[in-house]
């Protein structure tokens, strides 16, 4: 199934649901340029081998401003995607971002501390992220992730 046709069956209001529609890197270049997600709030894309590739043109999309949720989960994500995460300006509404069942790393884990557009989030989920304790650190001495009052980590 086409990524418009997919979109167009799993929009519901502010929310699209493609969890573990497979839609892999192509599918999320595609999605990145669908003026659709201009309104879209919540964002299910977990279990779709986005690899970093994905996650780079999601984070480059003009029309992702506006979201709250980003769930990423099992999406075969390094430190590479997170960076890109932390420094896209289009995640400064995130309220919540789910990562779990990546492969983040500890470098990752820092960038997402580091971040200066991650500043609203309210819930992180790096659970099963190999983030380690120094990674662990980083999460709970950020200066950005003030507001995060319910965080999984490895």
């Amino acid at each position: 199934m086409e990524i418009e046709e997919l979109v167009q069956k799993n929009l519901d209001g502010t929310t699209l649901n493609l969890e573990n529609r497979k839609i892999g890197r192509e599918g999320a270049e595609k999605l990145a340029k669908m003026e659709v997600l201009a309104n879209v709030l919540n964002l299910e894309l977990g279990e779709n081998d986005l690899g970093n590739e994905g996650v780079l043109a999601l984070s480059g999309s003009p029309f992702l401003t506006q979201l709250k949720v980003l769930n990423l989960k099992s999406n075969n994500i390094s430190a590479e995607g997170a960076r890109a995460l932390a420094e896209s300006q289009n995640f400064a509404q995130l309220d919540q971002l789910i990562l779990k069942f990546n492969r983040i790393g500890e470098e990752g884990a820092k960038f997402i501390a580091e971040s200066k557009y991650l500043g609203k989030l309210t819930t992180l989920d790096l659970f099963r992220n190999h983030i380690g304790p120094a990674g662990t650190r980083s999460i709970k001495t950020s200066k950005t992730l003030t507001r995060v009052s319910r965080v999984r980590l490895d």
